[in-house]
């Protein structure tokens, strides 16, 4: 089964899609501002797609780690130095 990975901007949400051959179940979650992997020739991406709710992934972005919490505790933290 491929996924391709997309941005969602929709109302929070959550689908069971049947997919591949096997007609396998798989779960997602839809969550506004977030990333979702979803098959990209699948009636409910292309739905979904119709009505704006997805973006493709930018590529680069996809190639690029996630930064960690620490990283981002880091970046902006106040050290109080006691």
């Amino acid at each position: 089964m491929k996924l391709s990975r997309y941005l969602y901007t929709g109302p929070q949400s959550a689908a069971s899609l049947r997919v591949g051959k096997e007609r396998m179940l798989l779960d997602v979650q839809l969550l506004s501002g977030q990333p979702v992997e979803l098959p990209p020739d699948h009636e409910y991406t292309l739905a979904l797609l119709t009505l704006n709710h997805l973006t493709p992934w930018p590529a680069q972005a996809a190639a690029e780690p996630a930064p960690t919490p620490s990283a981002l505790e880091k970046k902006g933290a106040k050290s109080h130095g006691r």
